[in-house]
């Protein structure tokens, strides 16, 4: 009788978690379909439009259908502007951006790569972000009882729900030139979520590194309000 009910307890609790993760994921897709469409409606900045006259004296361009370069340097901006609370309260930045560049005979294998850079460097940068602090909080802590297996665990995790949720990335700006030997060079800027990955982090590692959960937390609340 008391292993049934200490089943029907995980099975309660595992159900709680998952519809509070449902939640929690339809709240910021609605959040965020609300900033896109703010971003979309904002009309172009003055620093934006000196922006775009520098670029295309330099021979960049948009496609033919996208919104105009002004545009497009403006929505960046206001990504890279876009403040949010964190655990504490304070305000911080929601997104991080990072630039991707590369050069190809077509458009859109030179687009493909220049967003694969982008996103390449920001996941490089967020892993070694969390990796490092874990680090430190071992390092600095006088006894600790995560063992190495555990450490690696995380190293790993971590590794795997940024590649993850890197593909989440939003191109806010692409450009584009043509080169004299006919080359496409494009340039790709993407905005990601912290938000997003802090909560997928938090859901994700809290039932692997249940004994060590609290740590987890003040790791990814600490990366996410200091290192990004």
């Amino acid at each position: 009788m008391k292993r049934l009910i200490s089943i029907l307890t995980v099975a309660a609790m595992t159900t709680m978690m998952f519809a509070q993760s449902a939640v929690e994921l339809a709240q910021q897709q609605r959040e965020l379909r609300e900033v896109q469409m703010r971003m979309l409606q904002m009309k172009p900045s003055k620093s934006a439009k000196k922006e775009a006259k520098a670029l295309r004296k330099e021979g960049w361009q948009v496609l033919a259908g996208e919104i105009s370069m002004e545009q497009q340097i403006t929505r960046s901006q206001l990504y890279g502007q876009e403040p949010m609370a964190d655990e504490e309260g304070n305000s911080t930045l929601r997104y991080i951006t990072e630039l991707g560049m590369s050069t190809s005979g077509s458009y859109n294998a030179a687009y493909a790569a220049a967003r694969a850079n982008a996103m390449t460097e920001l996941a490089s940068m967020m892993k070694t972000q969390l990796m490092a602090v874990w680090q430190a909080k071992q390092d600095n802590a006088q006894s600790s009882s995560i063992s190495a297996t555990t450490n690696d665990k995380f190293n790993q995790r971590v590794a795997g729900i940024v590649d993850q949720s890197i593909t989440n990335a939003i191109p806010v700006l692409t450009i584009y030139r043509t080169l004299q030997n006919g080359n496409f060079q494009v340039l790709v800027r993407l905005a990601f979520d912290k938000k997003e990955l802090a909560a997928r982090l938090k859901r994700q590692m809290q039932q692997e590194l249940e004994d060590e959960g609290d740590a987890l937390n003040e790791v990814v609340d600490e990366m996410m309000r200091e290192h990004l």
